[in-house]
């Protein structure tokens, strides 16, 4: 006999409470035993977890290290931008590509990164002088491990031409300016064109990601440079050793950087007082990453604080004999408990845990203490205990 219409409705109406009868209980009687058994062996399920707890959580503070590669934490495993990086780092080597290749996607190891703006809306070209006064202060930076002084050319990475610094050409024409300065000449004597320019030794060299603002004299063939706003200046460090190099890399870009705000911030008159400076460094994006958790800290306190007060609430009654508020407590201590034991759990098992699941056992606790509510309970037990009703 089909059922049609009004009664079809009914008849799968009363098949979905039939089936919600059913596992209410079974999950009652479920429940039931499984309290029963832990009443039974208080010990064992009080030692057991504490146990386990201080074993992994243990393994949390051995094996902890932050992340500080920004691609890890942000790009998936088999992304596109990964596949390209990859290939671009084993096809072209920086001291054979950085003239002819230059994005984002090419950028391996440490580096500082120079970004020199004529103030006032000036002409970059005009400031050969400071500029080249900044570069020298970068090359004389100095860092100091285990009693050991190190600067950039020490650092750098060597061109396998001549086995020296490999700097950016950018360098090579100011300098040229400042010997036409120096010589009672102006920097137009200067053979300058756009985006390819050829050295003094004949090479011909690209300059477009290092000149910046530009416009060119009126009737240029070859399109000379009349004036410029910027210059962008990379420092590439080699590394050769994974720990030890990266480390002395590493305390180089925060001089670096220490550098660059030192001179950005003195107060004029000063040598390089007409230039705007900014600094790029490899662990900037980093930086800015890590900084952002640092601005959340106060929302993470407040949340923390409004889901203790949820709880507390949640487990209190008018009955004071018969609320149990340290309960709730309890339960965001258990929680607070197993994200540490499982964050040990991932560590042991060569995982990778993501702080950002930390707060997914709140919410599942947020919306399981509706169940908690004695309210709910009260309106719950009234009447029948049938969930048909």
């Amino acid at each position: 006999m089909c059922l049609i219409g009004g009664d079809g409705a009914s008849a799968s109406r009363i098949l979905w409470r039939m089936l919600r009868q059913v596992i209410h209980r079974g999950l009652r009687a479920s429940f039931y035993w499984l309290g029963l058994f832990v009443s039974r062996h208080p010990v064992f399920f009080l030692t057991v977890p504490a146990v386990l707890t201080i074993i992994f959580g243990s393994t949390v503070l051995s094996r902890f290290k932050p992340e500080r590669d920004l691609e890890v934490l942000v790009a998936p495993t088999h992304s596109l931008a990964k596949i390209e990086r990859s290939l671009a780092n084993s096809l072209f080597s920086i001291d054979q590509s950085k003239h002819k290749l230059y994005s984002d996607l090419h950028t391996p190891g440490r580096y500082g990164r120079l970004i020199l703006l004529a103030r006032s809306g000036g002409n970059i070209l005009e400031l050969a002088d400071q500029v080249l006064q900044v570069h020298k202060q970068v090359l004389e930076l100095r860092v100091t491990y285990k009693g050991f002084n190190y600067t950039f050319a020490h650092l750098c990475v060597l061109s396998h031409r001549d086995k020296r610094c490999l700097l950016d050409d950018i360098i090579t024409i100011f300098e040229d300016i400042q010997q036409a300065v120096l010589s009672n000449s102006t920097f137009h004597k200067v053979p300058l064109s756009y985006p390819n320019t050829t050295l003094k030794d004949g090479r011909v060299s690209f300059i477009g990601h290092q000149l910046g603002g530009v416009s060119f004299s009126p009737n240029s063939r070859d399109q000379q440079v009349k004036f410029a706003r910027a210059i962008q200046i990379t420092y590439y460090l080699r590394n050769l050793s994974p720990v030890v190099q990266d480390i002395i890399a590493e305390r180089w870009e925060n001089e670096f950087c220490a550098l660059v705000t030192r001179l950005s911030t003195a107060e004029a008159p000063h040598p390089t007082d007409q230039l705007h400076i900014q600094s790029l460094t490899s662990f900037s994006l980093w930086r800015d990453f890590h900084q952002t958790g640092l601005l959340s800290k106060g929302e993470v306190l407040v949340s923390l604080v409004l889901v203790l007060l949820a709880a507390t609430i949640s487990s209190s009654m008018r009955d004071c004999l018969r609320g149990k508020p340290f309960l709730g407590l309890l339960g965001v201590l258990t929680i607070c408990i197993a994200n540490v034991t499982a964050a040990g759990i991932f560590f042991i098992s060569d995982g990778k845990f993501n702080s950002t699941l930390l707060g997914i056992p709140f919410f599942a606790m947020v919306v399981g203490g509706e169940e908690r509510c004695p309210g709910r309970k009260k309106k719950w037990h009234s009447g029948n205990s049938s969930p048909l009703t």
